[in-house]
């Protein structure tokens, strides 16, 4: 009785910590149409930290106003051959909807993936580069219930509402499912596991993980 209390406690031990994961930090590396910026995404006590850098390709002459140059998280990854198209739709698990204008002072109108409708647009220079922007967002996380999760997204970046540039959202040890199709996407808009050091913590998961799945075993013995 005492083995199989012992082996039981291990084994719900193992399978909640299988399935405990923290992400904390992501990015997205857009590098298209001569548009060359970096998005980052830190969890921090409070929400998300957002640092926006723009090199290139923000030209004033080539935006098209009224609307000029947007960005959203999307929900899909980029498709075959770099294609934001395969993106899909902003990242909105709230369904806002894009009928109203999103007002940054109440953010129940804005879909959560609506950053420049939250920070404001990029406005175009004369070498195409911006200075680095910074938020902190309370909307968005890395894990969350099925669709408020930032798990497998893209970034894009609009010019009067033509998707002109977009990268995968590379979340640290997290690995994107393989795409389907017979193409793969190339360039930064590629799927790509971002490799990191294993730590003590995770040794320990990993290790506490297996003791449940042979307490299981055992239990059914």
């Amino acid at each position: 009785m005492l083995f199989k209390s012992i082996a039981s406690v291990l084994a719900i031990a193992g399978l909640a910590a299988a399935q405990t994961k923290e992400y904390t930090h992501g990015h997205a590396d857009i590098k298209m149409n001569g548009i060359d910026a970096m998005f980052t995404f830190d969890k921090v006590p409070g929400g998300m930290n957002i640092t926006v850098t723009v090199n290139s390709g923000i030209n004033a002459t080539a935006q098209i106003l009224p609307v000029g140059y947007e960005y959203h998280v999307h929900v899909n990854p980029v498709g075959p051959n770099n294609n934001c198209m395969a993106t899909g739709l902003h990242l909105d698990p709230a369904k806002v909807g894009v009928v109203k204008p999103c007002e940054p002072a109440n953010l129940t109108t804005c879909q959560t993936g609506d950053l420049s409708g939250k920070y404001g647009n990029f406005i175009g220079s004369e070498t195409g580069a911006i200075p680095t922007k910074t938020y902190l967002d309370t909307q968005l996380t890395f894990t969350g219930e099925g669709e408020n999760a930032m798990l497998g997204r893209s970034v894009v970046i609009h010019n009067n509402g033509t998707r002109v540039a977009c990268a995968n959202l590379i979340v640290e040890g997290y690995t994107a499912p393989a795409p389907t199709g017979s193409a793969s996407p190339s360039g930064t808009g590629a799927p790509q596991a971002s490799k990191t050091p294993t730590s003590g913590a995770a040794k320990l998961v990993g290790s506490v993980a297996l003791s449940g799945v042979a307490a299981l075993m055992m239990l059914a013995l």
